[in-house]
């Protein structure tokens, strides 16, 4: 699905230009925000825009791997809004944030009407009142956006909003060798799978991880579930004795 979008844009600034002077400066997340105030509403300026929420999440929203225990929701790097709209239409009371306010900004006013709680917050550093209080987390290619640098850190921070019996879905870019990773230019940069155990440091305990069965560019997009077990603190790791719920 992603090479549908790995497109000519119009409009688009020098996205890997723009994500290297802010890492050089100190600031992994700060391209974001002048990528979405230049792109002025076009959605064809914003290189992972489809203007509708991701195949992935409505799949799994439809026959999910495991049912969330309740009905908080949290989409991570909400970016234009499309999941959380999908997530509220569903029911969910969601809460969706990003990093750039203009991002937020366009969100809000594209699904006005929509009822979702849209923020300003750095899935680097959420605030302590989203610590565990979730009962399903979204994140869709929002850490693999990121320079390995922090990547790690982020994917700690957002299992940590999972509350416990809560599940994460994370659909991320997978390459399937270090040839593939190396011919792959970002971002968005591939994840090596062995990457994404860093999720269980947050007391995680992954489901399934589902993608298609092969691609010519060695480089897959895939939708990995994730839950906290029963008796995990989401603010110290996994507790010993935890297990997951019965089904």
């Amino acid at each position: 699905m992603w090479r549908r979008r790995r497109r000519a844009l119009r409009g688009a600034p020098d996205v890997p230009t723009l994500a290297a002077e802010h890492l050089e400066a100190g600031d992994p997340t700060g391209w974001f925000e002048p990528l979405y105030a230049s792109a002025r509403r076009d959605l064809d300026a914003v290189p992972w825009a489809e203007g509708a929420a991701h195949p992935y999440v409505t799949d799994w929203l439809d026959d999910p791997v495991s049912t969330p225990p309740g009905r908080r929701a949290a989409v991570v790097g909400c970016g234009l809004g499309d999941d959380a709209a999908e997530l509220a239409r569903r029911g969910y009371d969601v809460v969706a944030f990003d990093v750039a306010p203009s991002a937020v900004a366009w969100a809000r006013e594209r699904h006005r009407g929509i009822d979702v709680d849209w923020r300003v917050v750095d899935a680097l550093e959420p605030p302590d009142e989203l610590i565990g209080a979730f009962d399903l987390v979204l994140e869709v290619r929002t850490v693999p956006s990121l320079p390995g640098v922090v990547r790690e850190a982020a994917m700690d921070a957002i299992g940590r909003l999972v509350a416990e019996r809560g599940v994460l879905v994370v659909v991320t870019l997978v390459a399937t060798s270090t040839e593939a990773a190396d011919a792959w230019s970002g971002p968005p940069w591939v994840q090596a799978p062995s990457e994404l155990a860093t999720y269980r440091s947050s007391g995680l305990v992954r489901l399934a991880m589902e993608h298609p069965p092969s691609d010519p560019s060695g480089v897959l997009e895939a939708r990995v579930t994730w839950q906290r077990p029963a008796g995990a603190d989401p603010r110290g790791g996994p507790r010993p004795g935890g297990t997951l719920p019965l089904a």
